[in-house]
């Protein structure tokens, strides 16, 4: 039996729009043992079909290694949410991917593994951290995947906070717009370093400076219902900074040493919606892969 855990991530942290992913410490683990047909676990009845990401995943690795996919029990279980902006896919894809490719012995190698999952991701902002751990940028140019290591304090303390809605990539991507000015994409350069800066040095006026980018949550904020109560609600407990998590719903608020946990958790159940806290670190491992014997019933 095979088990691969692969973290949460938020990615672009504000101003790294499509660039910049930062792997969490909440954590999915996919399950993959012997089966005489495709089975899959863990996960609600419609997705428990051949459309499912994680086989999908894994039956593209054989795919490319021109091989017929051997079928498993694939059980899940991921408390990462769905659809919330948190590498939910990026979790699904790799989990699939690893599985297959430690079935076969690992005959393809972790960088040709991140061009797999980029291109069934159709991004790599998500699962490089994913898959590496850490704080990562990444970038395809013509063809050629090129990823960055960067630091992130230890004195840093994050909260994830997700609502009770859901907003698709999709529709999050189609509100923003075919380009913008040139200043503001200049601004925005600015804010990058400001953020990369503070995140290493836990400099909240940097990352307060940070934060207002122009490239995409000006435009995927009016998607978000209470977005600006709840960034007030975390400013007002003492948050440096606060930004969508990927394309949204969930918002990703930092702060400095001490997370207000309760007195946060008390003031978000003041609003229209449901919003769960989630305390969580970086997690500077990536996916991980363990070979474990069935057990015996």
């Amino acid at each position: 039996m095979i088990k691969v855990t692969v973290p949460a991530t938020t990615a672009n942290l504000g101003p790294g729009f499509d660039t910049l992913g930062l792997a969490l410490d909440i954590q999915a683990t996919f399950t993959f043992a012997p089966a005489a047909q495709f089975e899959i676990t863990g996960c609600p009845q419609r997705y428990c079909n051949e459309n499912n990401l994680v086989r999908k995943a894994y039956c593209r690795l054989f795919q490319k290694l021109n091989e017929k996919p051997i079928p498993v029990r694939i059980t899940i279980d991921s408390p990462i949410p769905t659809s919330r902006g948190l590498g939910s896919s990026s979790a699904c894809i790799l989990g699939g991917l690893c599985g297959a490719n430690a079935l076969l012995g690992e005959p393809v190698s972790a960088l040709d593994l991140l061009r797999l999952a980029c291109e069934l991701e159709g991004h790599p902002d998500n699962v490089t951290p994913a898959l590496l751990g850490g704080l990562k940028a990444a970038l395809v140019e013509q063809d050629c995947l090129l990823t960055a290591d960067f630091n992130v304090s230890e004195r840093l303390r994050f909260a994830a906070l997700v609502p009770d809605f859901e907003l698709e990539t999709h529709r999050a991507r189609q509100a923003l717009p075919d380009a913008i000015p040139h200043a503001q994409a200049a601004g925005a350069l600015g804010k990058l370093a400001f953020l990369l800066k503070g995140l290493e040095t836990a400099d909240s006026a940097l990352l307060e400076a940070a934060m207002n980018e122009p490239l995409h949550e000006p435009y995927r904020i009016p998607l978000i219902p209470e977005y600006e109560e709840v960034r007030q609600l975390c400013v007002n407990q003492g948050a440096a900074a606060v930004m969508i998590s990927g394309s949204g719903p969930t918002l990703l608020a930092l702060f400095l040493d001490t997370l207000p946990e309760a007195a946060l958790t008390l003031k978000l159940k003041s609003l229209n919606h449901h919003w769960l806290l989630l305390p969580c670190r970086v997690q500077h491992e990536g996916t991980r892969i363990e070979m474990k014997e069935e057990p015996h019933e």
